[in-house]
């Protein structure tokens, strides 16, 4: 048994509802320049920081607020509130932007602080670091609320200013800067009070950790034991496949009305409904079809197995997630090895690990799903929201990969960036990072401390299988489209629904949207009247062609270390052009699709042999 780095154990209760005490938030304004080489420059004209610090015991809270021109005002503003031993939260929305735009990576190395923390990818960033005594934690709102300034301040009775940046008024801009910073602050005031007042959980650093924190504080009621055996973590990540994304038609209808209905928190369901790993057993390099029948009575199991189907339900990942009829190997879970066996689909059983199971969500979804709907009643939108996040945002945490950096130096002087270098020696690419004066190496991936990702792929899994089910419920040819909880359906397929639906259930299904035409280009690409989507595209984005589009790009944190440009954020024009070629399954003349037929002689089936293998605290004469 082969085992990775960290230590088994077993996860503990939460015990606190703490909340930041020392937080900066901000927001800047930017004189445009624009470049010879097409580029647009970025400059701090203004910008508005708020300090806050929480009240208690006979303090009342505490704002101060700032306008500031210059980057050396921001910045003495911000080390003015970074007291020794205290912990400054320092908050912004696009943090990325803000953070570039004064300049934080050159001003923090002057100060000489260090890394002590960094991560920036999609949506979510998050920066610690530390000096003399001092610690500063740079945080992106977007890490809990995934949605626009100006949705925010709807839901908060703060609307969002509008106004022209080209003709606007210092004045003016200085207003709708502070405007900005105010629905900050209002909505991490919000956020605190629903988890403080509710005794729901401390505020991490994301949405994800936050709803972990709160399933930890009020609802973890049975042991969860995290394991550390490779081969088992090797299959549990094979098995670990998202939402079921897919076209079964292609093209212009307008034989309507279409109808798209989605889910009611389609994982807080499944979630609720079935057991889950919390416990690893025993991993058997192989396995028979007959022992694996007869663990699943006992235990949840994963598996490698072939399968010969008919049925387009079991998903294979490659270059992307498909779902192929024929024979192929794919690494299944609980309820897809369980509907697999009722259709005798299973041909031959590799390797598979088995596990103690227990119901360990029902509680955290009762809770959650319960005050989501009280919350509604009430006309709480913004706090509804927040419930609505934590019940989605729990099972993926267990299912959280992180990379392995390693100091390797120091480097002052240095700008920050990142490069990619190849070594002749041992002929690899090795990723460096500086940061603050400091060399980081990228040394690989691996779970985080507490993550089990068997539990998120029994999750997706129940998800798809759930999803399968309504798919076929509809009927052939009634449905055109799904994407993770929603499908596209004409009116027979709503019909054929009828059993489903329903606008307030957990796990039925409510009509979001109804279409006399539809046109599907694509995954998460299609037209409905009054709804067009196009993913990566701005809906500001100019419409070249049918297929061309140009628009602003916006560099990422990764982007610009990649550019080692981390101390002037840029725009610049681009065209992009839409490859609307299908590749998850055949598409026929008609429009409509047909799954892929796999039939490879190199996954045939293996001759496995010998004894069948004991399974732990089962009796020997059930295999």
């Amino acid at each position: 048994m082969s085992s990775n780095s960290r230590k088994p154990h077993i996860l503990r209760p939460e015990k606190t509802l703490a909340i930041p005490r020392h937080v900066i938030f901000f927001d800047v304004e930017s004189d445009l320049i624009e470049k010879p080489d097409g580029r647009t420059d970025h400059v701090l004209k203004l910008g508005w920081a708020c300090y806050f610090r929480w009240g208690g015991g006979n303090r009342s809270d505490k704002e101060t607020w700032f306008y500031f021109t210059t980057l050396d005002e921001f910045w003495d503003f911000v080390l003015s509130h970074c007291q020794t031993k205290n912990r400054l939260w320092v908050i912004a929305h696009k943090l990325p932007y803000d953070f570039t735009v004064v300049q934080g990576f050159r001003i923090l190395t002057r100060h000489k602080f260090t890394v002590k923390f960094f991560y920036s990818k999609g949506l979510t960033t998050l920066i610690k670091v530390k000096g003399h005594k001092k610690s500063i934690i740079f945080v992106d709102s977007l890490n809990w609320v995934r949605e626009p300034l100006a949705v925010i301040g709807e839901r908060l009775g703060v609307p969002k200013l509008f106004i022209d940046f080209k003709t606007c008024s210092i004045p003016e801009l200085k207003t709708y800067c502070k405007r900005d910073v105010l629905i900050l602050l209002l909505m991490f005031k919000e956020l605190a009070s629903f988890l403080r007042s509710r005794s729901i959980s401390r505020l991490c650093y994301t949405i994800g950790s936050t709803a972990m924190a709160a399933y930890l504080f009020g609802h973890y009621h049975h042991k969860i034991y995290i394991h550390n055996n490779q081969e088992a973590l090797d299959l549990e990540r094979d098995s670990y496949k998202g939402g079921r994304t897919e076209c079964f038609y292609l093209g212009t209808r307008d034989d309507g009305p279409f109808f798209v209905v989605d889910v009611n928190s389609l994982y807080a369901f499944v979630m609720r409904g079935h057991l889950y790993p919390v416990k690893y057993e025993k991993y058997f390099p192989n396995m028979t079809i007959q022992a694996l029948e007869n663990a699943l009575p006992f235990y949840t199991v994963i598996a490698q197995v072939c399968i010969d189907t008919d049925e387009p339900a079991y998903a294979i990942r490659k270059e992307r997630t498909t779902f192929p009829v024929g024979q192929f190997w794919t690494t299944l879970t609980t309820p897809e090895l369980e509907f697999a066996l009722k259709r005798n689909h299973i041909k031959a059983v590799g390797k598979a690990v088995i596990y103690t199971s227990a119901d360990i969500f029902k509680s955290y979804v009762d809770r959650f799903y319960r005050l989501r709907r009280d919350l509604l009643k009430e006309g709480k939108n913004l706090y509804d929201w927040f419930a609505k996040t934590l019940l989605n945002s729990l099972y993926g945490k267990f299912g959280q990969k992180g990379e392995i950096w390693q100091k390797i130096g120091v480097c002052p002087g240095e700008p920050s960036r990142v490069e990619i270098c190849y070594d002749v020696d041992t002929k690899q690419r090795r990723k460096i990072r500086y940061l603050l004066g400091e060399v980081f190496e990228m040394t690989g991936s691996d779970e985080t401390r507490h993550s089990f990702p068997a539990i998120s792929s029994h999750v997706t899994a129940y998800a798809r299988l759930y999803l399968y089910k309504l798919i076929r419920a509809c009927g052939e040819k009634n449905y055109y489209y799904c994407d993770t909880d929603s499908l596209f359906v004409n009116r027979a397929g709503l019909e054929n629904l009828a059993d489903f639906m329903h606008d307030s259930r957990l796990g039925g299904l409510k009509i979001e949207r109804e279409s006399e035409t539809m046109t599907i280009y694509g995954l998460k690409d299609y037209e409905l009247i009054g709804k067009k989507v196009i993913k990566g595209i701005s809906r500001h984005a100019e419409m070249l062609s049918q297929t061309s589009y140009r628009q602003e790009q916006w560099p990422t944190l990764q982007g610009l270390l990649s550019r080692a440009a981390v101390d002037q954020y840029y725009t610049t024009q681009v065209t992009k052009d839409l490859n609307r070629l299908y590749t998850k399954a055949l598409v026929n003349k008609d429009g409509w699709t047909t799954p892929f037929v796999l039939c490879d002689d190199k996954q045939a089936i293996p001759a496995l042999t010998g004894h069948v293998p004991e399974l732990p605290f089962v009796d020997p004469s059930l295999l």
